[in-house]
């Protein structure tokens, strides 16, 4: 009978590797919704050039320009953070549960929505139709996905890693925290002005 040797327990996956492998699956998955939010973002775009410029129309068109422009600059604080996760040792703030990830997810799914709703207004637009109060409704209810009230648990997420890495923990090499959580503040700053600029009206 010959006995195994068993594995060495530093061989073994730590459970909070696994969950950081977690971490990563949710960061592919909003690399996803990146791309899709920022090509569905250029349909948008060629939507509202090809708009008719009649008077009856100039001035929901404007708005709708402006509106775009705040969605691109959210696509934008999006990528930044993204960027912003390149060191593994920043993962454990995105592991499926936590805030941060919890707000991502609906950030993503509110701007699905808001683009859908304003290429719809566009279209609409093109045979001078525009069914406002479809269009409000379905702004307002998109905005349910953006949990603006997470901030203050994202926050506290940044500081403990932050504490962690200014303690010593990760050695001399430490993660880049203070750069997540510009990215994290940008967006939150992005995401908030759209909010309060959807409630202008059209016109």
């Amino acid at each position: 009978m010959r006995l195994r040797a068993l594995p060495n327990a530093s061989s073994l996956p730590r459970s909070a590797d696994i969950e950081f492998l977690d971490a990563q699956d949710l960061l592919d998955e909003l690399c996803e919704d990146q791309l899709t939010f920022g090509m569905n973002l250029a349909c948008l775009e060629r939507a509202v050039e090809q708009a008719p410029r009649d008077p009856s129309a100039r001035a929901a068109l404007r708005t709708l320009e402006m509106r775009l422009a705040d969605l691109c600059a959210l696509r934008d604080a999006l990528a930044a953070l993204q960027l912003a996760t390149a060191d593994s040792r920043v993962h454990r703030l995105f592991v499926p549960d936590s805030p941060l990830a919890d707000y991502l997810r609906g950030i993503y799914a509110w701007a699905h929505a808001l683009v859908r709703a304003l290429d719809q207004l566009a279209s609409s637009l093109r045979d001078l139709s525009p069914d406002w109060a479809l269009v409000r409704w379905r702004i307002e209810e998109a905005k349910n996905f953006h949990f603006d009230e997470l901030h203050d648990a994202v926050r506290a997420d940044l500081l403990a890693l932050s504490i962690v890495a200014n303690g010593g923990s990760f050695g001399a090499n430490r993660p880049a925290v203070d750069e997540l959580r510009y990215a994290v503040e940008r967006l939150f700053a992005t995401a908030t002005a759209l909010e309060e600029h959807l409630d202008e009206r059209f016109g």
